[in-house]
């Protein structure tokens, strides 16, 4: 029988199974073509020397207070269940030149990633630093300015050129607010997870620089060079900032 017109014909159980191993077929194939973001960059090795490098900045920046380092044998626990997360965040990122993915991330999705091996610390009650509520206030405050600008919260955006001042404004001054927060949120050297969450929200802070980078050289750089040298451009020009935020911080 026929549905009667006007009304929306009803899925059967098998078709939307279909669907859904079709969409699951679909999500295997990307992360297939997509090995080098998992391996080499922006995730994989490339993440693990650029966060070992960050570390060690971070350290520096923050040598008045040094923390007690954790035991080695509890920070090979938490390896592998605790840097996944970020790991993940990091090869999702919309970087040039890595290889293209269909796939994107948002600021809430990479809030939650990049924050996953600090949530575990937490809930094995290893207290509630002082600098994590207003850290997070300053992210969230920093995220909402640079979606604002931006004109969406996904990570894609945040690497685009806005077409008002006001937009520019906001997607820039956010960023400065996000690199903040994660200044007043750092509490040294925990150990590798915590080091690939910081330098995955670097890298979130950095995208804002990167677009006002590749919009004033989108004309003077030959073909295909932009993508191998502004990334590296605008990361250090946040890491210099995120310096300067820790010695006040």
């Amino acid at each position: 029988m026929r549905p009667s017109h006007g009304s929306a014909p009803a899925s059967s159980p098998g078709a939307t199974a279909g669907t859904r191993a079709d969409g699951v077929g679909e999500l295997l194939g990307a992360l297939g073509l997509a090995w080098p973001r998992l391996l080499i960059y922006p995730g994989g090795m490339f993440a693990l020397g650029l966060a070992w490098l960050l570390a060690r900045w971070m350290v520096m920046g923050k040598r008045s207070s040094p923390p007690a380092p954790l035991p080695l044998r509890r920070e090979r626990e938490v390896v592998i269940i605790d840097a996944l997360p970020p790991l993940l965040a990091l090869a999702l990122l919309p970087l040039p030149p890595a290889r293209g993915f269909p796939y994107g991330i948002d600021l809430v999705a990479a809030l939650a990633l990049l924050g996953w091996p600090r949530l575990r610390a937490l809930a094995a009650g290893s207290g509630l630093a002082s600098g994590v509520l207003p850290g997070y206030g300053l992210l969230l405050l920093g995220g909402a300015l640079m979606g604002a600008g931006a004109g969406g919260v996904e990570l894609s955006r945040l690497g685009r050129a806005p077409d008002t001042a006001l937009g520019w404004a906001l997607l820039l001054g956010g960023g400065g607010l996000w690199l903040a927060g994660q200044a007043r949120l750092y509490d040294g050297d925990r150990g590798w997870a915590r080091r690939l969450g910081e330098l995955g929200h670097l890298w979130v802070g950095t995208l804002p620089i990167l677009a006002a980078l590749a919009a004033g050289a989108a004309d003077r750089l030959p073909t295909g060079w932009a993508g191998w040298t502004l990334p590296p451009l605008a990361l250090i020009m946040a890491a210099l900032a995120l310096g300067a935020a820790l010695r006040v911080s």
